[in-house]
């Protein structure tokens, strides 16, 4: 029994989206809609009142849960995999964990930093230096000016980019991105570390010490959330995982036998869809 309450704790986590046009786009929130309807003719809106349209079903707006009554408690020290096809609804899961996008229903209560490393290069401007990535890179994951000034050292040389640190980001390859921007996630001072799929890029040999930061992470007593799409890889950094389809946590449990659900589904669905 544990005594410590849990680093996360998520409750009906859900999220709804809007396709529009094929866009997805987030569904409108209460406040934005009655101020739409405060600028409608009054034609309009007796028209959304009718019967018929407050009975019209949901899917005919294109709305869809794309993460839908998420439940599950993160400890201290623990590393959670997150196991799912491509649309499941990992990332999502991850960006409201990291408050990048608020849900739609339930809540997560977090107690602590959050560290996220989500497409860990995206916050990058490549018309500025590896040097002011690595400044502009750290405020947005919430350091301020000192506590990067004081790590610089240590993230150029985990990055190994002391050669290029001064060069515009744009005359980088992509492998040298990802590890600049990996380095600078990875020394953030965060209780809770969110990472998704940046373990898939960059050479072996970085990756392998990517791996080596992780375990050291976990050992020192922070809380991570691990999303890839390399089954091996997250069996032997997670203790425990989940897996997520169509949005809705199908299972939670040891990472091994998750793997093995998840590729039997696989398996079983690529048979389905052979010709006879």
């Amino acid at each position: 029994m544990r005594s410590e309450p849990p680093m996360i704790e998520a409750r009906g986590l859900s999220k709804r989206y809007r396709r529009d046009r094929g866009r997805i786009v987030e569904s409108m929130s209460m406040h934005h809609l009655l101020g739409e309807i405060a600028g409608m003719p009054w034609r309009t809106v007796r028209r959304m009142l009718r019967p018929a349209a407050l009975t019209r079903p949901a899917e005919d707006d294109g709305l869809f849960w794309a993460l839908e009554d998420a439940t599950f408690d993160l400890h201290a020290g623990e590393t959670l995999g997150v196991i799912g096809e491509n649309g499941a609804g990992k990332s999502v899961l991850l960006k409201l964990l990291a408050r990048i996008t608020p849900p739609t229903r339930g809540t997560a209560i977090i107690r602590g930093r959050v560290g996220a490393m989500l497409e860990v290069s995206a916050g990058f401007h490549h018309e500025l230096t590896g040097r002011e990535n690595v400044f502009l890179s750290g405020a947005i994951l919430g350091m301020s000016q000192r506590e990067i000034a004081g790590r610089f050292d240590e993230i150029v040389e985990f990055a190994e980019m002391r050669d290029a640190i001064d060069t515009p980001v744009k005359r980088y390859s992509s492998g040298m991105t990802a590890r600049l921007a990996f380095s600078v996630a990875a020394h953030l001072d965060a209780e809770i570390m969110l990472v998704d799929e940046v373990l898939a890029v960059g050479d072996t040999a970085f990756r392998v010490k990517c791996i080596d930061v992780m375990r050291s992470l976990a050992r020192s007593g922070r809380s991570i959330i691990f999303v890839s799409h390399e089954l091996d890889m997250l069996k032997r950094l997670c203790d425990r995982a989940i897996l997520i389809d169509h949005g809705r946590i199908l299972a939670d449990g040891e990472p091994g036998a998750l793997v093995g659900l998840h590729r039997n589904d696989a398996d079983a669905t690529e048979t389905e869809e052979l010709p006879a």
